[in-house]
């Protein structure tokens, strides 16, 4: 009974699975940058429009990437949870990737999902950030009349394939860096390197 306890705790730490740790801070931070997004995306249809550049749509993408971040240290944390401490640099840096991955999938497909439960969203969204760049005196007016129509265009094409794949491909690329990069923190500072074997 000793032996076999010595042997499951000599296990070699890279045979542990990282994708319930990914999948779960995936799911949670998918979930927050989703929330984010929309809120601000509310402030900017309810907001008077000022022409500022610093709109809520902006904001909300600025503090969904800076919460976003911590989608890795998150996923670091549940795999510590589950196997202990012992965890390679590199092992982070997978586990925040894969975080990443998942959190982006999540976050499209709530953002895809949630103009079918507020039938006006896209339509409000769309109308609050046009007439905030008519009113922008940052922009010289013969950009305003291209940048509107790419909007429009963007929001008449929500749910084409084009446009749900670059967003998801943006959101891999964005959240899997940012995860990268705190994961492998997470690991060098909340975790401890493996024991080499007997």
């Amino acid at each position: 009974m000793i032996l076999k306890e010595e042997v499951i705790r000599m296990e070699p730490v890279q045979n542990k699975s990282i994708w319930n740790a990914a999948f779960k801070a995936g799911v949670v931070f998918g979930f927050i940058v989703f929330l984010v997004s929309t809120i601000g995306s509310y402030i900017t249809i309810h907001s008077e429009p000022t022409g500022s550049l610093l709109s809520g749509t902006i904001l909300s993408t600025m503090v969904g990437c800076l919460f976003a971040i911590f989608g890795g240290v998150l996923g670091v944390r549940f795999f510590i949870n589950e196997y202990g401490p012992e965890i390679k640099i590199g092992q982070g840096a997978v586990i925040g990737l894969m975080t990443g991955i998942v959190m982006a999938f999540i976050a499209q497909f709530l953002a895809l999902l949630w103009p079918l439960i507020d039938g006006a969203f896209i339509e409000n969204l769309q109308t609050a950030l046009i007439a905030n760049i008519e009113l922008s005196e940052h922009i010289p007016a013969a950009q305003k009349e291209d940048m509107a129509d790419a909007i429009y265009s963007q929001f008449q094409s929500f749910y084409s394939a084009g446009t749900i794949i670059q967003g998801f491909l943006m959101g891999i690329v964005t959240y899997g860096l940012l995860n990268v990069l705190s994961g492998l923190l997470a690991a060098r500072f909340m975790g401890r390197p493996p024991q080499p074997e007997l």
